[in-house]
């Protein structure tokens, strides 16, 4: 509701702006049918409540200054992000300096440090919603996802999956892979453009999960422009002269998802998002900052346990925020441990935390490898 009141653009009259928000129909594709019907009732809604504001006089707008238009304006314009992982810094790590994982130029592009020609710019937009803190890019989400897109430290950190996977491509190619709580998803939309059969999950907030799942859909415009040469290339389109891995990148980004879940519940919609049939895991499963709710962290080991193929690993990246006691955050090793898992600490990186009024330790990534 609020969002709404505030302006938020309308699918209707932006489809054809570039910050716009999409048509939902242009998003069905990369949701189920039973979260699209879900999208399609809070679109309904959503869109009665503006027309009922529009015929009360404009609601809060008519209390509006100017410089609140202009912030609304500005919001609007700056509402999808883009975000480079840097190949050459491959721990993410930069000067103090620097806030969000690096330094946003003049056209916001979040950057890292150094760059190269085989870096991953994709591009994500921050829910309006604010419940889990899911509109922020913490220091972990773009630690882990700096470390997936590297090559070579995205097999030091799968580590013992590595032992099925062929070494003569990206050790992400083909595989599949659920984020939880993923909320700007950047790790997510950075395995998509490496070739993964991404699932991208967070709390069933029609707001958010509509976010991602267009997120989904620009991505993979970007994607099919850069291999296709054209927006929203097709995959029956002449293949001559594409290396095998750019068809198969292609493929595998072609059958993302996003999909609600709340930790601890039924997993059915998730795994039928891999797979119809609901009879495959998942060879990674990555949570970036999902342990700072000690009280969540049964039902988060719950639900790794229920989506991790028996092969797979899990990747817990966090960060210490200093909302309830640090030792407390630290119990999620032993609970995993009591639900069965093998748990191996990684070295701990340290970036800069997502403002630079937060505590350093906000930005010390800690990561363990179940």
């Amino acid at each position: 509701l609020l969002t709404m009141m505030s302006g938020k653009p309308s699918a209707n009259n932006n489809e054809n702006s570039d910050q716009g928000e999409l048509l939902l129909s242009t998003l069905q594709k990369w949701v189920s049918p039973k979260t699209y019907r879900w999208l399609e009732i809070a679109d309904r809604e959503a869109e009665e409540l503006r027309k009922e504001i529009e015929e009360d006089g404009g609601g809060f707008g008519l209390f509006e200054s100017a410089e609140d238009k202009e912030e609304k304006e500005n919001a609007i314009n700056g509402r999808i992000k883009r975000w480079k992982t840097s190949l050459v810094d491959i721990n993410g790590i930069f000067p103090d300096d620097k806030c969000s994982g690096g330094s946003e130029d003049d056209n916001g592009t979040e950057r890292g440090e150094g760059g190269g020609e085989q870096d991953i710019d994709i591009v994500y937009i921050l829910s309006d919603v604010l419940a889990g803190f899911g509109n922020v890019v913490w220091s972990s989400s773009r630690f882990v996802a700096n470390a997936l897109a590297n090559p070579d430290r995205c097999r030091e950190m799968l580590g013992p999956l590595m032992s099925h996977i062929d070494d003569s491509h990206h050790p992400l190619l083909g595989l599949s892979v659920v984020e939880l709580g993923a909320g700007a998803g950047i790790p997510s939309w950075t395995a998509m453009c490496c070739g993964s059969k991404v699932v991208s999950t967070d709390q069933a907030a029609s707001d958010r999960i509509r976010c991602m799942a267009e997120c989904i859909e620009r991505n993979w415009r970007n994607l099919s422009t850069k291999y296709n040469g054209g927006e929203g290339g097709s995959l029956e389109s002449d293949n001559e002269g594409k290396s095998n891995d750019i068809v198969s990148i292609l493929r595998y980004a072609s059958k993302a998802k996003a999909c609600p879940h709340d930790w601890g519940t039924q997993v059915d919609e998730v795994v039928q998002s891999l797979n119809s049939n609901g009879d495959e895991r998942f060879d990674l499963v990555v949570a970036a900052d999902c342990c700072y709710m000690p009280w969540l962290h049964y039902e988060l080991l719950d639900s790794i346990a229920l989506l991790l193929s028996g092969r797979g690993v899990a990747l817990i990246c966090f960060a210490l925020h200093g909302n309830t006691d640090d030792d407390d955050v630290w119990k999620i090793v032993d609970r995993a441990k009591e639900k069965g898992f093998h748990v191996e600490q990684l070295d701990s990186q340290q970036l800069a935390p997502p403002n630079n009024d937060m505590d350093k330790k906000q930005g010390l990534v800690h990561t363990l490898r179940l």
